[in-house]
């Protein structure tokens, strides 16, 4: 890989995906900057700064890049995996409130900060930019709807930013993870097996039977897809949605 001393923004960075990224592009040569709502317990080694963001303020969102493209003197990657599943996984009894709040994090947050870092990255005419989408963006589903339709729109955003920016040498993609070993997942194992460690571990079994690779995805293996499409080697790849799902969209896999 080629990312060597590239200033790379996460948010999301605390955990997850989001972390798994931080620390692969760091292990690549990047200067990483974190942000997430909550810092991490303790400062890893591989961001080099971290800033408190809440990606459903806009004026945070604005300020927060701002300050980085003026410390730094350039973003020249954004990975954006900040959001949230949801509390009300059945459409018809999902609340109006409850919508609007996953998509105000989901959404309109990756909206405020794509354009934000966008508008870096056009007026220096290069970048690559990643949001962390979903296979549930790409296909209809009983539960949890609203972050099915937050995940769709960050889709959308996304090869819309693609066309918008293309001119300027900035690349836009989404990867679409299925399952994941993240706190996301166990949060959905846990109302499934309903709070039981058995009935946990036999959500996970089922999940992961639907799958054609038979398991779910570590942070790491969506990472590494997210450090292929940042590499500048491969700044040419734009307007994608790759799904790192181990064939869960074939067949009954999803």
């Amino acid at each position: 890989m080629t990312t060597s001393s590239q200033i790379a923004l996460v948010t999301g960075s605390s955990g997850g995906i989001g972390a798994a990224t931080a620390e692969r592009l760091h292990a690549a040569g990047s200067v990483v900057i974190g942000c997430d709502r909550t810092a991490p317990d303790s400062r890893p080694k591989w961001l080099a700064d971290f800033r408190e963001l809440d990606v459903t303020d806009e004026k945070s969102v604005r300020e927060t890049v701002a300050g980085i493209r003026a410390e730094y003197g350039a973003i020249d990657v954004l990975v954006h995996a900040a959001g949230i599943l949801g509390n009300e996984p059945d459409l018809l009894t999902t609340s109006s409130s409850e919508f609007a709040r996953v998509m105000a994090i989901n959404a309109t947050g990756a909206f405020s900060v794509l354009r934000e870092v966008g508008l870096v990255m056009q007026a220096q005419r290069s970048g690559s930019m990643v949001a962390v989408a979903s296979v549930a963006a790409k296909e209809a589903r009983r539960a949890y709807v609203p972050y099915n339709a937050s995940k769709a729109a960050v889709l959308n955003i996304c090869w819309s930013l693609a066309l918008e920016l293309g001119p300027d040498n900035v690349s836009v993609n989404c990867v679409c993870p299925g399952p994941v070993n993240t706190a996301m997942w166990a949060q959905l194992a846990t109302r499934a097996g309903g709070g039981d460690p058995k009935g946990d571990r036999r959500a996970r079994q089922a999940r992961a039977a639907q799958i054609p690779m038979g398991r779910f995805a570590e942070p790491e293996e969506v990472a590494a897809t997210i450090a292929f499409l940042t590499d500048p080697a491969n700044r040419y790849l734009t307007g994608l949605s790759l799904d790192v799902a181990g064939g869960a969209r074939l067949g009954m896999g999803s």
